[in-house]
């Protein structure tokens, strides 16, 4: 059996704001699926794998394995979720493509300045006002 490595990378964290952006992004969505997803994003650091079964995260979250069939083959279509490796007929699972493009693009967008302040020279005036 072979496990692939796992690629943890501290700039792209899953942050409040990366969540805002997978709410709006899988806005029409059913609630189940949505609830899938961030069982999955938020139980390991982006880029590290589940290792949950369908089972599990049925049981966590208080719906059917098929919900969570349905839901993991929608998401992983839609790439917000990827199966990282098998066992048998058991997959795995870790954020997919689109979660990572939109973390990269959160990281580029807090790497940019707010703002850029430029100072103009002042003239100083060799007369006393009186």
């Amino acid at each position: 059996m072979t496990v692939p490595v796992e690629q943890t990378n501290d700039a792209l964290a899953y942050t409040p704001d990366l969540g805002r952006e997978v709410l709006l992004g899988t806005a029409g969505y059913a609630g189940s699926h949505y609830r899938i997803l961030q069982y999955v994003l938020t139980s390991v650091p982006l880029g590290n794998t589940l290792r949950e079964t369908a089972r599990d995260i049925a049981a966590a979250l208080g719906v059917t394995e098929g919900t969570v069939s349905k839901g993991v083959k929608k998401l992983s279509a839609e790439g917000w979720l990827a199966t990282a490796y098998s066992i048998g007929v058991v997959n795995f699972y870790m954020a997919g493509p689109k979660v990572f493009e939109l973390a990269e693009k959160r990281a580029q967008e807090e790497d940019q300045p707010l703002a850029t302040v430029s100072h103009l020279p002042v003239r100083h005036a060799d007369v006393d006002e009186g």
